[in-house]
C-alpha cells in the first residue's frame, strides 16, 4: 500500500504504518482501544463527521514524512475542543444585553412606580425566555458540549450539528423575543406566526442537542452508567418536552387566536424550566466534578439514585397536579394534595442532595492531601445556601397554599424563582465555569480580582432582591429602591464575569518555565510529568488513563490536573501509581546518566 484510499480499512493502515495510530487517536476513531478497526476509512469518516479527504491527507503527510511524527502541533486537530466557546459567548452577550440588564431596567421601572404590576406581563415573559434558553440554555448546551464527551472518554459525536443547534436556538429566541413583543403591542395577529415557529426552532435545537450527546455517549460503549449521567439525560428530557409543550400550547392559542397563554399552563413548564432542566444538570455537574475539583469525599451513589428518583417524580408530580387543582372542582383537593406531596419530595430530594455532598462535612472535607486549588470553592457554598433557601420557602409556600386555598402572592414567589435562578443556578454556571473554561484552554482564569468582584456584587445583589421585593409590595414601599437597585448590582457581577470568562477564552496556551521533575508526587502536574518523562505515558495508560491516548487532551486538561486529581478522576491507587511513576523517572535517570 504506498497511497492511502478511502476503502482502505483502519486495521491494515495501521498494520502497514503504525506511526498512523496516532492521527486515528487524535480524531477519536480508536478512543483508545487495542482492537484494530476492520471497516473501510470512509465508514470512520462518515460516523465520526470528519472530511474523508482531509483525514486522508492527514495520514498520507505523516506517512510520506512531511510532518514530523513527533510533534503534536503539525497534526490538524479536529474542532470539536472549543465548539463549546460560540455557545458560551453568546449567552454572556445575551445576558448583558435581553437577560440581566433588560431585567433590571424593567425591575427599576417597578421601584419608580413603586408597583409590581407596572410593567406588562409580556416584558417580563421575553426576558424570562432569554435568560432560560440564552443564558442557562446556551451556556449548558456548551459545556456539555466539551465536558462530557471528556467524562465519557469518547470524542463529541458532531461537531456540525453542534453548530446547527446553536443556530436553530439563536434563531428561535430572536424570533420569540421580538414578535411577542410586537404581537403585543400592535396587537395585528399575522406577528404572532413567527412566535410559533421561534418555539419550533428551540425545540429543534433541543432535539440536535439531545441526539448528538446520546450518540457520544453510546459511541463510548460504557459497561456501567453512573447517576450524574441519568441527572444530565433526565434534565435534557425535561428540557425537550417543555419545549414540546410550548409548541403545543402556542399553536392551540394560535387556532383559537389568542396568544396569552394563562398562567395556569406557564408556571408548571417554568418550574420545568427550573428544577427539572437547569437544577437537574447543575447536581449532575456536583456530583460528578466536586470530587475531583474540591478533593472531596464522592458522594454515596445509591443515595445520588434516591435523589434522582425523587426530584424527578416530584417535578412530574407538581407540573401535573399545579394545572389540574387550578381546572377541575371535583378532585381539586386530591390535586392540592399531590401539589403538596409534590413540594415536600422536591425539598427533601434537595435536602438529600446537599447532605450527600459532605461540604460542609469538616472532618471530610478536610482530606485532602493534594492541596487542590480551591479558588471557587465560595461560589459552590454560596450555591448550596442559595438552594437550601428557596427550597425551605418553596416548601412554606406549597404548606401555606394547601391549608389556605390561597396562592400565595407574585412577590413572594418572584422573590423564590429568583433565589434559585440568580442564586442557585446562575451562581453554579458563574463558579463552573471559573474552573472549567481555563481547565478547557489550558490556561490560568484571566482575574482573580474579576471572580471575587463577581461573587461580591452577585450576592449582595441577590440578596437585595429576595428581601426587598416581597418586603415592598406588602410593608414597605420604602424599600422598592433597594429592589430596584439590586437588578443593576447583579448586572454588575455579569459584566465582571463575562470580560473575565471572554478574556479567559482569548488566551493562548504559553509554556511556563517549569522545575526538572526528579520525584512525581501528588502535586506533580501530569502535562509536565508527561512532557519531561514520556515512558511514563504508558505507566498511565496502564492504570486506565485512557484519555491521556489523545494528544489534544494531554495538551489542554492535564496542563491542570494534578496527579492526586488525576487519582479522583480516576479512583485508583495513587500509592501505586506514584510508587511505579517515579521507579520510571529514576531508571530513565540513571540511562541518561550511564
Amino acid at each position: 500500500m504506498e497511497r492511502i484510499r478511502q476503502e482502505n480499512t483502519v486495521k491494515e493502515i495501521i498494520e502497514n504504518f503504525p506511526v498512523t495510530r496516532r492521527i486515528f487517536e487524535t480524531y477519536g476513531i480508536m478512543c483508545g482501544g487495542n482492537i484494530l478497526p476492520d471497516k473501510p476509512l470512509s465508514f470512520f469518516a462518515k460516523m465520526h463527521n470528519i472530511s474523508p479527504v482531509k483525514l486522508i491527507d492527514d495520514l498520507q503527510k505523516l506517512i510520506d514524512g512531511t510532518v514530523d511524527a513527533n510533534v503534536e502541533s503539525a497534526i490538524t486537530k479536529p474542532q470539536t475542543e472549543h465548539v463549546y466557546e460560540i455557545f458560551v459567548k453568546t449567552a454572556i452577550l445575551i445576558v448583558l444585553s435581553t437577560g440581566c440588564l433588560y431585567g433590571a431596567s424593567l425591575l427599576a421601572y417597578m421601584a419608580f412606580r413603586n408597583s409590581m404590576t407596572s410593567v406588562s406581563w409580556i416584558l417580563i415573559e421575553t426576558h424570562g425566555d432569554t435568560q432560560v434558553y440564552g443564558w442557562v440554555g446556551l451556556f449548558i448546551m456548551g459545556i456539555s458540549y466539551f465536558a462530557l464527551p471528556k467524562f465519557w472518554n469518547s470524542i463529541l459525536y458532531s461537531t456540525p450539528l453542534a453548530y446547527k443547534s446553536f443556530f436553530l436556538m439563536v434563531a428561535g429566541m430572536f424570533l420569540s423575543f421580538v414578535f411577542k413583543t410586537v404581537s403585543y403591542y400592535s396587537g395585528f395577529f399575522f406577528f404572532k406566526l413567527p412566535v410559533l415557529f421561534g418555539c419550533v426552532l428551540q425545540a429543534a435545537s433541543i432535539a440536535i442537542f439531545l441526539y448528538v450527546m446520546c450518540r457520544t455517549f453510546f459511541s463510548a460503549e460504557k459497561q456501567k452508567y453512573e447517576p450524574y449521567e441519568w441527572f444530565f439525560l433526565s434534565s435534557y428530557l425535561w428540557f425537550i418536552f417543555q419545549a414540546i409543550a410550548f409548541i403545543a400550547l402556542y399553536f392551540h392559542f394560535e387556532v383559537v387566536f389568542d396568544t396569552n397563554i394563562p398562567d395556569v399552563f406557564k408556571n408548571p413548564i417554568r418550574h420545568i424550566q427550573i428544577m427539572g432542566f437547569a437544577c437537574m444538570v447543575i447536581i449532575g455537574i456536583f456530583t460528578k466534578t466536586l470530587p475531583i475539583f474540591l478533593g472531596i469525599q464522592e458522594p454515596n451513589q445509591k443515595v445520588s439514585s434516591y435523589v434522582l428518583y425523587i426530584l424527578n417524580i416530584s417535578i412530574a408530580l407538581r407540573t401535573i397536579s399545579g394545572f389540574y387543582k387550578e381546572y377541575t372542582d371535583n378532585l381539586h383537593g386530591f390535586f392540592t394534595t399531590l401539589f403538596c406531596i409534590a413540594g415536600i419530595l422536591e425539598t427533601f430530594g434537595v435536602f438529600l442532595f446537599i447532605y450527600n455532598l459532605s461540604l460542609f462535612n469538616k472532618r471530610k472535607t478536610a482530606k485532602n492531601p493534594t492541596n487542590l486549588p480551591t479558588g471557587f470553592r465560595k461560589y459552590i457554598r454560596a450555591a448550596l445556601v442559595w438552594l437550601f433557601v428557596s427550597e425551605s420557602a418553596l416548601l412554606t409556600f406549597t404548606f401555606y397554599e394547601a391549608l389556605s386555598g390561597k396562592q400565595v402572592s407574585h412577590a413572594l414567589f418572584g422573590a423564590y424563582r429568583h433565589a434559585i435562578f440568580v442564586g442557585f443556578i446562575s451562581m453554579m454556571i458563574l463558579g463552573c465555569a471559573s474552573k472549567m473554561i481555563p481547565l478547557s484552554k489550558g490556561v490560568k482564569l484571566c482575574s482573580t480580582r474579576l471572580l471575587n468582584m463577581t461573587f461580591v456584587f452577585i450576592n449582595i445583589g441577590c440578596v437585595c432582591r429576595v428581601v426587598a421585593q416581597p418586603l415592598s409590595a406588602h410593608f414597605y414601599p420604602q424599600l422598592f429602591a433597594m429592589m430596584g437597585i439590586s437588578g443593576f448590582l447583579e448586572y454588575a457581577a455579569m459584566f465582571f464575569f463575562g470580560i473575565n470568562t471572554w478574556k479567559t477564552m482569548q488566551q493562548n496556551m504559553q509554556e511556563e518555565p517549569a522545575e526538572q521533575i526528579k520525584l512525581a508526587t501528588a502535586n506533580t502536574n501530569v502535562y509536565q510529568l508527561i512532557k519531561q518523562h514520556p515512558q511514563t505515558l504508558d505507566i498511565f495508560l496502564k492504570f486506565g488513563f485512557k484519555q491521556l491516548k489523545n494528544p489534544i487532551l494531554r495538551n489542554t486538561l492535564a496542563r491542570t490536573i494534578s496527579l492526586g486529581q488525576a487519582a479522583q478522576i480516576n479512583p485508583i491507587n495513587l500509592e501505586d501509581l506514584l510508587k511505579e511513576l517515579n521507579t520510571a523517572i529514576t531508571t530513565h535517570s540513571e540511562v541518561n546518566v550511564a
